[in-house]
């Protein structure tokens, strides 16, 4: 490759982006019986959903540390209108087919995921932390103290905005992913309760507060169920699921023998029951996260939001991209694999029809009938 002259523009930038997606994606896998995959699903704007695989051999973990993106190797990255367990086994047989022997995935509960999984004969571990979204969901939906307790949260935003008062309100509440996210209103929730106790609040930001006094007991024991997710989730995520480590967790969460505490540590037990059946041997230790496709997920979301009318592109690619290590030997690699006809191949093969795409070819139509319309008055 000839050395640059000057800044490349904002579009070679991009398709270099892509020829290092593209070039990561095609790029020969080791053959191993030893692989572990990672999947999951996205919406875009539209009806498709793109459906990523993505894998990494047992031995190559560090368990010492979470996954990092450049950990991964991007196997599949395609997009559909409906994935259903059927379409994605057939896709899985093409990928242990070229990868060799597929030892688990990881993946969160999606019914088209568990089902594909079940088809291909590839045992599933359950992903930490959707697991966990899905136990306090079960603790809160229906809690009326919680409901009382997130509603009058939304009232006191909704008063105190743009009041002198505005340095107390609590934090907005996402609605997505909610019950995963409810650290943020317990640990407001703590904050305000101790200022309630402090003598260097003044009264009237103390009687702002003061309704919170009949939630103390409440919010103390969310902030204990906190406390569990943070301290499980660093185990597991960090040194992955071991009998040994499956121990040390069990007896962290025998302690917590009161109300929703306990409750919530019964269903983390159950986690690690109904998970370590997959460790085969002993010493074994199993990968039970897969926060690290949620990264690809958002770093992908991030780059589409700056024109997110367009639905799924082949921008798509940037998703295998972050696997590089982008050192200038690798980059020089990529951009010389492959010319911009493979790119739009790639993009005809594997992804549906944009949204940008069928709105010109809409619009084009209209104006070309008003037009002959304006012709014929």
């Amino acid at each position: 490759m000839n050395k640059i002259k000057k800044s490349p523009s904002y579009h070679t930038g991009l398709l270099w982006i892509k020829k290092i997606g593209y070039y990561e994606l095609k790029k020969p896998k080791e053959k191993a019986n030893d692989w572990i995959l990672i999947l999951d699903e996205t919406i875009g704007i539209g009806q498709e959903k793109l459906l990523v695989i993505l894998g990494i051999r047992r031995c190559n973990i560090d368990f010492t540390r979470p996954l990092k993106l450049q950990d991964l190797v991007p196997i599949f990255v395609k997009s559909k209108k409906s994935w259903t367990g059927e379409i994605i086994a057939k896709e899985l047989a093409v990928v242990k087919k070229e990868l060799g022997n597929v030892i688990y995935a990881v993946t969160d509960s999606g019914s088209a995921l568990l089902k594909s999984l079940r088809i291909s004969g590839i045992d599933r571990v359950s992903d930490l932390t959707h697991f966990i979204a899905l136990g306090l969901e079960k603790i809160y939906k229906k809690d009326e103290i919680f409901k009382s307790y997130t509603y009058e949260l939304g009232q006191m935003r909704a008063k105190l905005q743009n009041t002198k008062y505005t340095h107390l309100i609590p934090p907005n509440q996402r609605s997505k992913s909610r019950f995963l996210n409810i650290e943020i209103i317990s640990s407001w929730g703590i904050k305000a309760i101790t200022a309630l106790n402090s003598e260097t609040v003044s009264i009237d930001d103390k009687q702002k507060i003061s309704w919170l006094k009949d939630k103390k007991d409440f919010i103390m024991e969310m902030n204990d169920i906190i406390d569990i997710v943070k301290t499980i989730s660093k185990e597991l995520k960090t040194h992955g699921l071991s009998k040994k480590n499956k121990k040390k967790c069990i007896s962290y969460l025998k302690k917590k023998k009161k109300g929703r505490v306990k409750i919530f540590a019964d269903y983390m037990i159950i986690y690690l029951e109904k998970n370590i059946k997959y460790v085969k041997k002993r010493g074994e230790i199993l990968l039970c996260s897969s926060d690290v496709i949620e990264s690809f997920f958002g770093r992908y979301k991030n780059e589409i939001s700056k024109n997110p009318m367009n639905g799924i592109t082949d921008l798509a690619l940037i998703i295998p991209a972050f696997t590089s290590d982008f050192s200038e030997k690798e980059v020089t690699k990529a951009i010389d694999f492959s010319t911009t006809k493979e790119i739009k191949e790639w993009n005809k093969t594997n992804l549906c029809e944009s949204l940008c795409k069928k709105r010109n070819q809409t619009l084009k139509i209209n104006l070309n009938e008003d037009k002959k319309y304006k012709m014929m008055i």
